[in-house]
């Protein structure tokens, strides 16, 4: 099963959000012409670089969509972009507001070249308000939603790009529910996707958890805490205990049964509350066990944990090689390329399809073919350097 076979994407986005959100449209079966500037998108030279404008992050964003090197910088070259519109069913970008709209391409100009056109816009902080204008980075964004971590020493940002992702996938399930609407009603739709406010959104459930009862003096125990890895002998475990049952498998399976007497950990809530007490109490006792015993023991008491693996350990991990979810593919410029395969299985079954990261433009030519230009137009195209082919700026 394909699900999005027949649905062309153009994407007009750069970095991470945006082009995660369209490469899981692509993994899903729909076509996706990248549109980059000569240079290429800034993702080709962030993370670790193979080869040139090929980084890690380029190859794991970007598979499975075609390349078509645009300058929009210059009137033949919006030319040549609003002669793409009328053959695509999706249009996403995450230009700042009111980019599109100096480039002559703002939503009723968009809708007057197809009118069930979707249009899907990512931004840091929205289509509008005090901070529409401002530029938004992941690190940016987890800091002004409140997601930062508090220690003695100060902030600390989650080391990935949380934020990015996490719009990345909302504007791709948005896009997705547009397109289903579309399918009844035969018309077009614009999506708008906030960095911040899917930040808060991510966090509001259990981050942002005091701020659900302004009424109400309860507070949400401190799950930075409560979920800290336990030191073993020989490594690190995670432990989640949340019912009486996973408790008292604890107890036992440490060797500390002590703790069932003891009124501060007497149900879940007065354990969140005395968790401090708790680790401290607990700590020698795990300590004393290697992670393989630790492991076992628990999951004998039926307790939930998980080892802290690294990364380099994850292509070995047994469920993760059960699933060959870590494939190695030859990329014919970067070389041997560990990836990823899709996550969703429709049917029990994962869309395959198996094509590299493109170099930029790589696929000029032949889309410019596909929408219908005749080979002088074209040919006028890319001596106008409107359009550019690999090899002419990478």
């Amino acid at each position: 099963m394909v699900p999005l076979e027949g649905i062309t994407v153009i994407d007009l986005t750069s970095v991470v959000a945006g082009p995660l959100a369209t490469q899981i449209l692509a993994q899903q079966g729909a076509r996706v012409w990248k549109v980059e500037p000569p240079e290429g998108d800034r993702s080709r030279f962030l993370g670790a670089v193979a080869s040139p404008a090929f980084s890690s992050t380029h190859v794991a964003l970007n598979a499975d969509k075609q390349s078509i090197a645009i300058d929009l910088g210059c009137p033949d070259g919006i030319a040549m972009l609003r002669r793409l519109v009328p053959e695509a069913d999706l249009l996403i970008h995450n230009f700042r507001p009111g980019v599109m709209e100096r480039m002559g391409l703002g939503v009723d100009a968009l809708h007057a070249l197809r009118q069930d056109l979707v249009i899907a816009r990512i931004s840091g902080f929205g289509p509008e308000g005090p901070m529409s204008a401002v530029r938004a980075y992941d690190p940016i964004v987890q800091a002004e939603a409140g997601m930062a971590t508090w220690t003695s020493d100060g902030p600390i940002l989650a080391p990935q790009w949380m934020c990015d992702k996490n719009a990345g996938l909302y504007a791709a399930q948005a896009a997705t529910a547009a397109l289903f609407a579309r399918e009844r009603s035969g018309k077009g739709a614009v999506i708008d996707i906030s960095m911040l406010e899917a930040a808060i959104a991510y966090g509001w459930i259990d981050l942002h958890g005091d701020l659900a009862f302004p009424d109400s003096p309860s507070h949400m125990p401190d799950i930075g805490s409560v979920y800290r890895p336990w030191a073993t002998r020989d490594g690190w475990i995670v432990v989640v205990m949340l019912s009486q049952d996973e408790f008292e498998g604890w107890a036992r399976a440490i060797e500390a049964t002590d703790l069932l007497e003891n009124p501060l950990f007497a149900d879940m809530i007065k354990r969140f509350l005395n968790w401090n007490e708790l680790r401290a109490s607990c700590a020698p006792h795990i300590a004393r066990l290697s992670t393989e015993e630790a492991v076992r023991r628990l999951a004998e008491e039926g307790v939930p944990c998980g080892v802290v693996n690294r990364s380099g350990s994850l292509p070995d991990h047994v469920q993760v090689a059960h699933d060959q979810f870590v494939t190695v593919t030859h990329h014919p410029q970067a070389g041997r390329v560990r990836r990823t395969r899709p996550v969703a299985r429709f049917d029990g079954a994962r869309c395959e399809l198996d094509s590299h990261a493109p170099r930029v433009g790589e696929h000029s030519h032949s889309v410019l073919q596909a929408v219908g230009l005749s080979p002088a137009e074209i040919s006028a195209a890319f001596e106008s350097g409107a359009m550019h082919a690999p090899g002419e700026k990478n």
